[in-house]
């Protein structure tokens, strides 16, 4: 019998929540009861009788006969009530050690019964999630349905008039695309049920009996406190009359009867459920019941259509699977410290102080949370290792044979005109080697002059070298991505700092601003610059002229021959430009662990393998606009110019292809802020002094290069070896002597922010000082949260009134005098910092 097996049910968690409730109320009521009772120790009869009518407020007749604790707190009103003459003594200690352990049950029941309820949610959210995708992968389903049945009919029609030409050939590939999603659909709903029924299998067999178990324990553990309570409750209320030893008696007797490990068993037999019953996800027949073809229910299709999808999405979860397999290693090495821990408490001496005692509650609650969290944790590898195993197991059956997709009979080949970019399925790989059999099948249409496109001409009068390179003639049967005229995804205007006079050219990876599908640009200055999407057809790649089977080849040609490249434009191609040292090859880069999150994806150690290196790559999401893509590759951009030991180092940028990547020198220590939250507090005044001239000498050198960081905070600092502080993320630096925002404070670190920042949205490198006086107190504090117990409006309300916030303990005179010159509300007269550098140097050789 417990909490896991028995009180799953909605009923019961309402009876819980109803109970937590209740309990707050009471033990709120009994330290309002207990304040008086101290009082009418003093005033005798008369505050007794308050607290006896105080006591009686409170109506817990609900949950009394289940529990001992409510039972005995009556009897304790019960009692009182005869001896209201005989209380006259232990004022001094009821009012400190009682009231103490009162205070402390009362926090912890709250706080155990929000943590209650954010778990709770937290496991039926996600349960009800995969639960949603069932319904929204069916709803597409129908759609997808209906869609086929419609072009179907139009194909059929067209079929019956014996109509030819144009229209026919767009039914059919109409027809063709509307299987195509709808197999993909197919399996998205196959994989969403299995995922779904997985889930569920966890959810009642594993994280939810584990949840509520470990919700048992915390209250088993809090009943324990509680009777510690009354225990001291009484034991301050035992006067020596023979009338008052009697009501001690049935005082003690009553608490007495309170055994924490059986504490709820009344409870749970009084408000018992059914455990959750298992809901069946089955795969709905009816959706294919009219669908002539190959789909059978419940089964992965498979075929030549299909396969990349599948393979994304294998990949896609054996990258989430091995993310979660490191999850669990580092939950579960938490779980074993935190046993440890609880271990060397339970062999410490037996007369535990009250300090000691709060202390190993608090790891017994540690314990259950991260024994919660390990148990969803293993639930959540297991359903990706099945779905892994599912879609694995589909791949393996059909091995190098793949069949084709069953499209009602209709062996008709289907026609993609040459206006398309590129196929479908292209890469980069298909564009740099010459394309066999897999496209014969198309049949060519004459795309004539609309074949080529341009993004749009524009004007760069931004001046930049590059050194010219001359195509060899074994350019030619290379992979694109190893021409090193070939730049990769980089935004248009990078690339065009790179075009500075007639004939230079390079070629970039773009997207389909509509469709998001991938193309090539051949970027050219002639005139200004130009953008040429390369087209894709029956032949291969093209311009206006001739077809070649790879792109490559066709740059190569354009080049050699001197042939315009269209006729509207004139541009002819004379000086490719070649990749600068810090453009990386992707395939040289390994990424090895995650190891945070940044504004535009995800942060990995990782390897830099002609170096064999230890780096820090950051890597951009391919799902961001051209505009966030700017953004992200702005501070490599920036980082690249920069050679300094106090500013973590470039060594490049990865945008061959996606995912585009900043890489970085792999700092150990991590972030400054983890580690003075860790470990500030042993370090020395002249250590602290150190790690701030470090960054003041960093944050000099950016000034001088005229550089503005605007989110200088030690959470946006590395620790190096020996210590050292390094300035990192440059995510929202300018290259400007004086920059002003337009959109607002949006992401804009209020509580770090210069005053008049806040007020124009105008920056200069004095605001970056003012940012450094509020990471000297960050490194003096430890770590803790500027403006303690303000809010972001509150803080800049009282900055700009005067407030200044005061200095941390052990913080050096020196330090924060410095301090209060740099928050000079008047940037002007604020010192530079060349000047800080200096003064630090000198407090530091002083300590």
């Amino acid at each position: 019998m417990g909490f896991g097996t028995d009180l799953q049910g909605k009923d019961s968690h309402d009876a819980l929540v109803r109970c937590h409730d209740t309990e707050i109320r009471l033990y709120e009521n009994i330290k309002r009861c207990l304040n008086i009772r101290i009082d009418s120790d003093k005033k005798y009869a008369t505050s007794l009788t308050t607290f006896v009518q105080q006591a009686q407020k409170v109506d817990f007749s609900e949950f009394s006969p289940t529990c001992a604790v409510m039972q005995a707190w009556e009897v304790i009103i019960q009692e009182t009530e005869k001896f209201v003459q005989q209380l006259k003594r232990n004022v001094e200690e009821l009012t400190t050690d009682t009231m103490e352990k009162l205070n402390e049950i009362l926090h912890e029941k709250k706080t155990v019964k929000k943590q209650y309820l954010e778990e709770r949610n937290h496991l039926e959210n996600d349960f009800s999630k995969v639960q949603t995708a069932v319904r929204t992968q069916k709803q597409e389903y129908d759609k997808c349905l209906g869609k086929l049945q419609q072009d179907q009919a139009k194909l059929q029609d067209l079929k019956g008039k014996a109509k030819s030409g144009g229209k026919l050939d767009k039914a059919k590939l109409d027809h063709k695309k509307s299987m195509v999603k709808l197999h993909t659909v197919h399996n998205n709903y196959v994989l969403s049920l299995q995922e779904v029924c997985l889930h569920q299998k966890e959810y009642l067999n594993q994280t939810l009996p584990e949840f509520l178990d470990s919700h048992q324990a915390t209250q088993e553990a809090l009943a324990q406190q509680c009777k510690d309570f009354l225990q001291s409750f009484y034991t301050n209320t035992n006067f020596c009359s023979e009338d008052f030893c009697d009501m001690s008696k049935q005082i003690s007797d009553s608490i007495g009867e309170i055994v924490p490990e059986n504490h709820f068993v009344q409870f749970i037999d009084a408000f018992k459920s059914d455990p959750i019953e298992n809901v069946t996800f089955e795969f709905d027949e009816g959706l294919i019941s009219n669908v002539t073809g190959d789909l059978k229910a419940d089964t992965i299709q498979l075929n030549a259509e299909t396969h990349d999808t599948l393979k994304t999405r294998l990949q896609s979860l054996e990258e989430e699977e091995s993310m979660t397999q490191q999850e669990l290693e580092s939950k579960e090495e938490a779980l074993k410290g935190v046993e440890d821990d609880i271990t060397q408490i339970e062999c410490s001496p037996k007369d535990k102080d009250n300090s000691m005692l709060c202390k190993y509650l608090q790891k017994k609650r540690e314990r259950h949370k991260c024994l919660l969290e390990v148990t969803e944790t293993k639930a959540k590898l297991e359903i990706q290792s099945q779905m892994v195993q599912r879609i694995k197991d589909s791949l393996d059956a059909v091995g190098d044979e793949m069949p084709k997709m069953l499209d009602n009979g209709d062996d008709c080949d289907v026609s993609l005109t040459s206006d398309s970019s590129q196929p479908q399925t292209s890469t980069i790989a298909k564009a740099g080697k010459p394309f066999k059999s897999l496209f014969n099948k198309f049949k060519k249409v004459d795309g004539g002059e609309k074949s080529t496109h341009y993004e749009d001409n524009e004007v760069n009068e931004a001046n930049h070298t590059n050194n010219a390179h001359e195509i060899n003639s074994s350019d030619v049967e290379a992979v694109l991505e190893e021409q090193e005229w070939f730049h990769g995804v980089l935004p248009r205007e990078e690339v065009q700092r790179l075009l500075n006079k007639d004939g230079d050219f390079l070629v970039r990876e773009s997207k389909n601003k509509k469709t998001s599908e991938v193309q090539y640009v051949l970027s050219a200055f002639w005139n200004g610059h130009k953008h040429f999407i390369i087209q894709y057809g029956e032949g291969g790649w093209r311009f206006e002229g001739d077809s070649y089977p790879t792109i490559p080849e066709l740059v190569t040609v354009q080049y050699k021959s001197g042939t315009i490249v269209t006729a509207k434009s004139q541009c002819i191609l004379s000086n490719p430009i070649i990749k600068e040292l810090w453009q990386l090859n992707n395939d040289d880069i390994a990424l090895e662990m995650k190891i945070g999150n940044g504004n535009f994806g995800e942060v990995y150690k990782g390897l830099y393998k002609p170096k064999n290196q230890v780096v820090a790559i950051k890597t951009c999401r391919d799902t961001l606009s051209d505009d966030q893509r700017k953004k992200f590759l702005q501070e490599g951009r920036i980082l690249k110019q920069y050679d300094h030991p106090n500013i973590v180092q470039f060594i490049g940028i990865a945008a061959q292809r996606q995912p585009v990547m900043i890489v970085m020198e792999y700092v150990a220590g991590g972030a400054l802020l983890s580690y003075l939250r860790k470990h500030g507090k042993t370090q020395s005044k002249k250590q602290l002094t150190k790690m701030c001239e470090d960054a003041a000498n960093g944050m000099a050198y950016l000034e001088n290069k005229n550089c503005i960081h605007r989110d200088l905070a030690a959470r946006n600092c590395l620790v190096g070896d020996n210590n050292v502080v390094k300035i990192s993320d440059f995510g929202m630096s300018r290259e400007e002597e004086e920059y002003t925002v337009s959109d607002g404070l949006k992401q804009i670190p209020i509580k770090w922010t210069a005053p008049e920042a806040l007020l124009y949205g105008k920056y200069t490198s004095l605001c970056d000082v003012w940012s450094f006086g509020i990471l000297m107190w960050e490194i003096f504090s430890g770590g803790l949260t500027p403006y303690q117990g303000m809010s972001n409006a509150q803080a800049r309300e009282r900055v700009d009134a005067g407030y200044r916030m005061p200095a941390s303990e052990g913080t050096p005179e020196a330090i924060y005098t410095l301090m209060k010159k740099i928050w000079e509300y008047n940037p002007t007269e604020r010192p530079h910092f060349e000047a800080i550098r200096k003064e630090l140097k000198s407090i530091h050789h002083s300590l």
